[in-house]
Parts: C-alpha cells; sequence; structure tokens
C-alpha cells in the first residue's frame, strides 16, 4: 500500500512537472520588448511606398497616353483656318488636308508649320486643339510693304525684298502700298533691298501715304508721297529716326505762301524742307 501511494505521488509529481515546462514551453515570454521604428526607418518606409506609387501612377499615364495618341476618338474632323489674307484660306485649307483624321495628340506646332512651309506668305502659325476632334490654325502672315507691277497684277514684298503673293490690280490697290516701278530698281538686289527696307521702317500711316519709292543707289532711296511730295531718305540707316523726323514734319500747318514740296532726312539730325 504504502509503496503504491509513494509511487502514485511520484507520477503525479512527474506528470504535474511536465505540465508545467509543457505550459511555459508552448506560452510566449511576457517579457519580450518591441522597440518602436526609427524616425530614419519610417522616412525610408514612406519613401519606398511613394516610388512605387509613383511608378504605378507613370505606367498608367503612359498606358493612357498611348490609348489616347492613337485612338480614333480623338480624330480630327473639323480644321478651323483664321488669319489668312495674301493667303486664300481654301488653299490653306487645302495644304492642311493630310491632318484631317489623324489624333489630335499626333498633330502640333511642327506638323502645321511642315505643310505650309512653302508659302511665302506665313510668318507662323498657332496651333490649338479642341479636343474631342477639332483642330484650330492661326496664320500670321508677313506684313507687305511695297508692290510692284507685273502682267495686269502686282507682286506685293515684305521689308526683306522677299515675294509674298500676286494679286489682281484691284485687289493689290486695297493693300494701300506704295509701288516700286523702276525696272532698276527690281533688277538691282541691293537697291531693291534698300528701298524695301526703308519702307518697312515707315509707321503704316505714313507708309500708306507713299505713292511710289525708287532710288538710284542703296544710299538715295527717294519716297512720293500721294500728294506730290517728295521725301529724300537717303540710305536705311537711322530708320526709326529718320520715320520720326518725318512724320513730326508731316504734321507741321501747310504755308499757303510757301508751300514745302520737298522733305529731307537723310541726315535725321539736321532735316531740310524746300
Amino acid at each position: 500500500m504504502t509503496d503504491e501511494r509513494t509511487t502514485g505521488n511520484g507520477a503525479g509529481s512527474s506528470a504535474s512537472s511536465d505540465s508545467s515546462v509543457s505550459e511555459d514551453t508552448v506560452r510566449p515570454a511576457d517579457n519580450v520588448v518591441e522597440f518602436p521604428e526609427t524616425e530614419g526607418q519610417v522616412r525610408r518606409r514612406h519613401r519606398r511606398l511613394w516610388l512605387l506609387g509613383g511608378a504605378g501612377a507613370l505606367v498608367l499615364l503612359g498606358i493612357l497616353g498611348a490609348v489616347l495618341y492613337f485612338s480614333p476618338v480623338l480624330a480630327i474632323q473639323q480644321l478651323k483656318v483664321t488669319g489668312t489674307d495674301l493667303l486664300e484660306r481654301s488653299h490653306a485649307e487645302e495644304l492642311l488636308e493630310p491632318v484631317i483624321g489623324v489624333p489630335l495628340p499626333q498633330v502640333g506646332q511642327r506638323t502645321v508649320e511642315d505643310l505650309v512651309a512653302g508659302e511665302p506668305a506665313v510668318d507662323t502659325v498657332r496651333v490649338h486643339a479642341e479636343p474631342p476632334n477639332s483642330l484650330s490654325v492661326e496664320i500670321v502672315e508677313h506684313q507687305p510693304v511695297a508692290m510692284v507691277p507685273e502682267g495686269e497684277g502686282h507682286v506685293l514684298y515684305s521689308e526683306h525684298g522677299e515675294a509674298l503673293a500676286t494679286l489682281s490690280e484691284e485687289r493689290a490697290s486695297t493693300y494701300r502700298l506704295p509701288s516700286v516701278s523702276s525696272a532698276e530698281d527690281v533688277s538691282d538686289p541691293e537697291v531693291f533691298d534698300a528701298i524695301t527696307s526703308v519702307l518697312g521702317t515707315l509707321p503704316e500711316p505714313i507708309r500708306t501715304r507713299m505713292e511710289s519709292a525708287t532710288a538710284e543707289t542703296v544710299d538715295s532711296v527717294t519716297l512720293q508721297l500721294t500728294d506730290g511730295r517728295t521725301v529724300l531718305w537717303g540710305n536705311a540707316d537711322k530708320g526709326a529716326r529718320k520715320a520720326q523726323v518725318l512724320e513730326a514734319l508731316l504734321n507741321v500747318p501747310g504755308n499757303e505762301e510757301a508751300p514745302i514740296q520737298e522733305f529731307d532726312v537723310s541726315t535725321p539730325d539736321r532735316p531740310v524742307t524746300r
């Protein structure tokens, strides 16, 4: 009896001990310390998240851009052309016809410039996309400053001596430009460039008062006013100053007893009237 109890107690004690060890082994320790993230770790984690998010956004934008770039939904169906004068608008529309049917994102400033590059009257273009399917093109033309008779019409020239357009006599007259009618003036490039450069210097209100321009040399440009009076201009130097002096002289009230027939502004600091 005694031996059995002793043995039983020993077994019970052993079982109790094993149970205690097993519980201690399975149960997590209560004294584990968790350290918070440092400020540097937080920044690095945020930076990684930001980079991943940014990369994803760029991929989505790239896909969206590619879809829009080729999308037939944005294909140009309507073309609006403004600003044409020397260049006929119908001709401008014909030149730009290749953009019809092309998605708007594929048509930019360079595309339109290339299509009208052969037109001397065109200075620059301004292109505006009007989604979903319209393109607006504003054409800015060179300013004509002189015209030369040719056949039954006139050729209009820029201040750089470049031919811009050939117009009928009736239409050319609406521009109220001085005429360069001397064959010598036109045939000599340097002389002709001097004349157009001088005319380009004149403010438009004064230029419209000019009937014609001529020169024997680059230093002897002479302008004829519509009222018959003459302006001795000289060469193209100091053009702005000469224009300022001429404008002042033209605004001086006339003297009926001694009317001025000639304005000499070739030396603008010492102008002479005759």
